[in-house]
């Protein structure tokens, strides 16, 4: 659930600062640029997961085999439980990808017909993903205040640093 949200919201951010200016001019970026955009954001964003969770399982691996005998001997590093750590970091990048990835074309393919389709589109999706992650309706206020004010610090962000215009 974590890669989830983490990777649906980071798509949907990176994929609106990058594209804001354009987006607030009325400007439709191009379908190849938005499927272009989108790969890029959910590369980083996969590439970025799979080091931060292989960093956090292999200090974890350390750990326990420090405290197994007292001393690192980097061994459990050659064991099928780093194997193990490794693959799971993997399928977590690869979620994080496909998160991402669904996160980003959510925003910029409605923007490729259409600026303003984009932008409702963001606010679209800030309240679908506000609905799926709300547990109680006073968690829906909670939600869709915080995702709104993400997109806002997004947009934000990328219309005081235009890259496409």
């Amino acid at each position: 659930m974590r890669y989830a949200v983490l990777g649906l919201l980071d798509g949907i951010i990176t994929a609106v600062g990058l594209t804001s200016s354009a987006l607030i001019r009325g400007h439709p970026i191009g379908l190849r640029e938005a499927v272009a955009i989108a790969v890029v954001v959910a590369t980083i964003n996969g590439l970025t997961s799979f080091v931060a969770e292989y960093s956090h399982q292999r200090a974890s691996l350390r750990d326990i085999e420090y405290r197994i005998s007292l001393r690192s001997t980097g061994r459990i590093l050659r064991s099928l439980v780093h194997r193990r750590a490794l693959t799971r970091s993997l399928r977590s990048a690869m979620l994080m990808f496909l998160w991402s990835l669904a996160g980003a074309s959510s925003v910029l393919i409605p923007a490729s017909i259409k600026a303003a389709f984009g932008l409702y589109a963001l606010g679209a999706v800030v309240l679908a993903a506000s609905v799926g992650l709300a547990r109680s309706p006073a968690e829906l206020g909670e939600w869709l205040i915080m995702l709104s004010a993400a997109a806002a610090i997004g947009l934000a962000v990328g219309l005081l640093s235009p890259l496409a215009t």
